[in-house]
């Protein structure tokens, strides 16, 4: 999979080879891990450029550059939904796929029950916020309040989100090594976050090039 995520630089390679030597249900995989991968590159040599960088030299397991000597794993994530719903229940407010599902009967919303909670967060929510009804558009409203509550708070003190990145990462990954978390916040669509590391269509035609 190295082959295709790592190696190769031109969008247009890319889904050539993948159509011709790909299974099609690896398709989408394999485009997103490429996505990431670069982008991740992209943004990483954004932090390189700055005076105060030091990029790691060669492949240095968990250190990718060095702010003032000191080691730094850089992250690029979006704000998490395990957050939103953990500072939701400490302040005793109910559930927002609960509160989705409620509101979406109330409309004769249909929706599949069967979906992963996230996939179904994210249907409910989009649903909900092009329905035209004013109780839809509370609902959504309501919620989207607390979480731009939420991102706020986290701006000016993010101690709380930095504790629940450390403590809820996969447990491969978990270790104390330094990392900087950069969150990606969309908000006027949080669902749609993962945009925002997308530079124009000419640029993303040749990563090679950054």
């Amino acid at each position: 999979m190295e082959n295709y995520v790592k190696k190769i630089t031109f969008y247009d390679l890319l889904e050539d080879k993948i159509e011709n030597e790909l299974h099609h249900s690896l398709k989408g995989f394999v485009l997103c891990q490429w996505y990431n991968h670069w982008t991740s590159i992209i943004i990483e040599n954004i932090f390189k450029a700055h005076a105060s960088v030091l990029p790691a030299v060669g492949l240095v397991k968990k250190i990718d550059f060095f702010i003032h000597n000191i080691p730094f794993d850089l992250k690029v994530t979006y704000f998490p939904e395990g957050f939103t719903a953990d500072m939701r229940r400490e302040a005793g407010l109910r559930p927002e796929l609960t509160l989705l599902k409620q509101a979406a009967r109330r409309k004769d919303v249909h929706f599949d029950n069967g979906l992963p909670p996230a996939k179904l967060l994210e249907d409910l929510w989009k649903k909900l916020r092009d329905h035209p009804s004013a109780d839809a558009q509370t609902a959504i409203s309501e919620l989207n309040e607390y979480r731009l509550l939420l991102i706020g708070e986290s701006r000016c003190d993010p101690t709380s989100l930095i504790r629940w990145l450390y403590e809820n990462q996969g447990i491969r990954r978990f270790d104390s090594s330094n990392r900087l978390f950069l969150v990606l916040i969309d908000q006027t669509n949080v669902f749609q976050s993962w945009k925002l590391k997308r530079r124009n269509p000419s640029s993303l035609q040749r990563l090679g090039n950054i």
